[in-house]
């Protein structure tokens, strides 16, 4: 585990697990929302969690994307909120554990972050965004910083 490390190297781990658990959230209110098109049932019970966000789901670019999520055909939807779903508990594991300190939770996180690099940098170079270059620098700064971490306690 990574534990044993000092007590001052301990919480470098927090803004890692924090940023995991924040995304989780994110994708996993993504994939509920591919669910509202599917079941307008399921919209009346995200509406309260949307009202407790503050989330407007009345701009102009829900808007866009309501109009495009309109076209999808309904399989698509299904399989894009699994995927959504799905991902989302794996950020959540991640996290979780992250923020416990254990090292599968590091081994778990350097894996699936580096099979989703290939994608964000291909998406960056593809169409250049400050967004999308600081994500793509985020999960690069995590991964080497996890691997260098892992290596560390490996050596002990």
């Amino acid at each position: 585990m990574l534990v044993s490390a000092p007590m001052s190297q301990q919480t470098s781990l927090t803004p890692i697990a924090l940023f995991k658990l924040l995304k989780g959230l994110l994708v996993l209110l993504a994939g509920s929302g591919f669910l509202r098109w599917i079941d307008p049932e399921i919209d009346s019970g995200l509406s309260p969690v949307l009202d407790a966000l503050h989330l407007n789901i009345h701009t102009r670019l829900l808007h866009a994307l309501a109009v495009t999520v309109d076209s999808l055909p309904r399989h698509s939807l299904w399989l894009m909120s699994l995927v959504s779903l799905g991902y989302a508990v794996l950020l959540f594991v991640e996290g979780f554990g992250l923020w416990s300190e254990t090292s599968w939770a590091g081994y778990l996180t350097v894996i699936s972050t580096c099979i989703l690099l290939p994608g964000e940098f291909h998406a960056v170079v593809r169409e250049w965004s400050m967004s999308g270059l600081a994500v793509l620098a985020v999960n690069i700064a995590i991964v080497g910083y996890l691997v260098r971490r892992l290596a560390e306690e490996t050596l002990r």
